[in-house]
């Protein structure tokens, strides 16, 4: 029984590089404050402003600059820049990880331009709130002895890059369940303990309407 719920969880990660074709329609918003999740259907990742990250993260703007988004992501090394990856790499992912990296994509233009085939949930947030989810980000880059950032490769799409990253990927501690850290610091009404797969986290945030704002008038 163990074989077949690790095989059902390996075969689940390797729908970390799929890209769905479904777009949920979502109701236009003005926030105090807006981050985003985007959806490439079994892995999620945050997106912020590309010049609040780097006032954190001053090294990262020589790879990134500070004009628009930035979307990150983080996960297991090996199979996170395989780009497709297979089921012994997924297998070692959730059980036998060693490393993990993050993913980092600048972008120009609305999120939902750049990603139009995903499904991107606007959360906004106070100041304060905001604040923390790029703290919990930045801090998720592992530092060089010179205090920067530690740049692995280029990225899976865009002009981004790779990075060493904090933290161990696991079956209980998947790209998903960071993203949903990131959210707890801001006060959005999710859980990290109970996020696993991308759909955990999204029906968290679609039940708090995604994001906790006034509609535009």
């Amino acid at each position: 029984m163990r074989i077949v719920y690790a095989l059902a969880l390996a075969f689940l990660l390797i729908g970390c590089s799929s890209v769905p074709t479904k777009r949920e329609s979502r109701t236009e918003c003005k926030p105090p404050r807006a981050l985003y999740v985007v959806s490439h259907g079994w892995h999620t990742g945050i997106i912020v402003g590309r010049s609040d990250l780097v006032r954190l993260l001053p090294p990262l703007s020589r790879d990134i600059g500070h004009d628009g988004y930035v979307e990150v992501g983080w996960g297991e090394e090996l199979f996170y820049r395989s780009g497709t990856g297979t089921p012994g790499l997924a297998l070692r992912a959730l059980f036998w990880s060693t490393s993990s990296v993050l993913h980092v994509v600048p972008f120009a233009g609305p999120p939902r331009d750049y990603f139009p085939k995903s499904e991107i949930v606007e959360v906004g947030v106070d100041e304060a709130g905001y604040a923390t989810a790029l703290a919990f980000v930045a801090e998720s880059f592992t530092r060089a002895p010179d205090g920067g950032v530690i740049r692995l490769g280029p990225s899976l799409y865009g002009g981004g890059g790779f990075y060493r990253a904090e933290g161990t990927f696991s079956a209980l501690n998947t790209c998903n369940t960071w993203v949903a850290r990131a959210l707890e610091r801001t006060g959005t009404a999710v859980s990290s303990r109970t996020t696993i797969t991308a759909e955990d986290l999204l029906s968290q945030l679609r039940a708090g309407d995604g994001a906790r704002c006034d509609p535009v008038r």
